[in-house]
């Protein structure tokens, strides 16, 4: 049973209503005017409304149900002694559930309540399905589409509205093609979003030059007529991290290709100068015949600068010993030649193979010439810890530190970027904590797998 709102001026009609509809078991609320009847269904929210067409004016009970319509879900019966058709047509506005025709008996009345709150219940039930069904849709990250035989939109969700800037109203029966375009994954330019195929990371172009990028497809849906749901899930953000990934990686070979570059005009800079100077003395004194200690020491001066120019190249120490002896001769030599106290630490590394060795030596000769040259710090440590599957190693300096965003993505710096190929060299995970004033953190962790 319900509670029933009864609008009626006339105390006997009224008196006479209540009195039938709690004898149905019906709770019911009496007002007198339309004012009683706004107020009321404000404050008891009742499951129904009895509302006389005609109270203190011809049109009282029409006003109130307009503005309780406005703001109260509520369904309302007009009661009428009159059957005028300007009066009905008027009522019909404020969508009543009906009318029930002064004068009436009781089973009419209780017959009509009784259809009424029946539709109200299944109409509240059908409105909070819709809505809840609406609230799934929304949530789904992907722009939704359902396109009728003619490409006419019919339903979108709330991501639709956002990537086109429409509201709902304003996509309903639009063709899409008149809203959208897309270009497919090859550049081609799609007259027609019904006849593309399923394809990923197509470009949604919006209006004159907005693009979202995203993956697209769609689905043959068969209802009373044959519709199409469209599905398209905006990766714009994805797509751009990967070019600019892509364009990372291109600055760091770039930069690896250049230092490479550097290297080869050193190399000849140091045969020219160091070796091939002592080979042309050795050649002159031969000539002079010259031999013994003199030329001995000529030669001796010559292998010198050999091992020099070859340990620039690829330290003779790394093939025949264990990465941590290497590491530690820098570590001493760097002790020596400034002022910053370096520390090294080391355990448990397992056997390494050449590519590990050259690049996790490289990267702490890096380190440590970068530290030297523009940290001012003074102190720092490299260490390298073996675990099962992994070396982790880590470097930090307690100097002036840096902007990471200024050096990774400058080419110009190319201690960071080599170290950085370096590691991807040995698809390591890295991680640089810097800031100006703050010193220096990098930890990279090198997998490596025990013989």
């Amino acid at each position: 049973m319900g509670k029933i709102l009864v609008a009626e001026d006339s105390l006997i009609v009224n008196q006479h209503i209540k009195h039938a509809l709690e004898s149905g078991n019906h709770e019911v609320i009496s007002v007198y005017s339309g004012k009683e009847a706004i107020s009321a269904a404000s404050e008891e929210v009742p499951d129904l409304i009895l509302m006389d067409i005609m109270m203190e004016t011809n049109s009282d009970g029409i006003d109130a149900a307009f503005e309780i319509k406005q703001s109260l879900d509520i369904p309302i019966i007009f009661l009428t002694a009159l059957t005028d058709e300007p009066t009905i047509e008027k009522a019909k506005f404020s969508l009543p559930y009906g009318y029930v025709v002064k004068p009436f008996n009781e089973a009419e009345l209780l017959s009509n309540i009784d259809v009424a709150l029946y539709k109200a219940q299944a109409e509240k039930k059908i409105k909070d399905n819709s809505e809840l069904f609406q609230a799934i849709i929304n949530s789904i990250d992907k722009a939704i589409f359902l396109l009728d035989a003619e490409a006419n939109i019919k339903y979108t969700n709330s991501v639709v509205e956002s990537i086109t800037s429409r509201s709902f109203d304003q996509l309903m029966d639009r063709n899409i093609n008149e809203i959208l375009s897309f270009t497919d994954s090859n550049g081609v330019r799609q007259d027609d979003i019904m006849t593309m195929n399923n394809d990923s990371e197509k470009e949604l172009i919006l209006g004159e030059t907005d693009k979202v990028f995203g993956d697209f497809y769609s689905h043959k849906v068969s209802l009373d007529e044959e519709y199409t749901l469209l599905f398209f899930k905006d990766i714009t953000e994805r797509v751009r991290i990967r070019e600019a990934n892509e364009d990372m990686k291109n600055r760091r070979l770039l930069s690896f290709i250049e230092g490479q570059e550097k290297e080869r005009e050193r190399i000849a800079r140091d045969l020219h100068d160091g070796v091939g100077q002592i080979a042309n003395m050795i050649k002159l004194a031969v000539k002079k015949g010259d031999s013994g200690d003199n030329l001995a020491d000529m030669v001796d001066q010559f292998l010198d600068e050999m091992r020099k120019v070859t340990d620039g190249l690829l330290p003779t120490l790394l093939s025949d010993f264990p990465i941590d002896v290497c590491i530690k001769k820098i570590v001493d030599q760097a002790n020596k030649s400034s002022n910053i106290q370096f520390e090294f630490q080391a355990e448990d590394l397992p056997e390494l193979d050449m590519k590990h060795k050259v690049n996790i030596y490289r990267i702490s000769q890096e380190n440590i010439s970068n530290i030297i040259k523009h940290s001012n710090a003074k102190s720092a440590s490299i260490q390298l810890y073996g675990f099962d599957n992994h070396i982790q190693m880590t470097i930090e300096d307690d100097g002036d530190g840096f902007e990471v965003g200024d050096y990774a993505d400058n080419t110009s710096h190319h201690g960071i970027q080599n170290m950085l190929f370096r590691a991807e060299v040995l698809n390591a995970e890295y991680n640089i904590d810097a800031k100006k004033g703050s010193g220096t953190f990098i930890s990279l962790k090198i997998p490596h797998e025990k013989d």
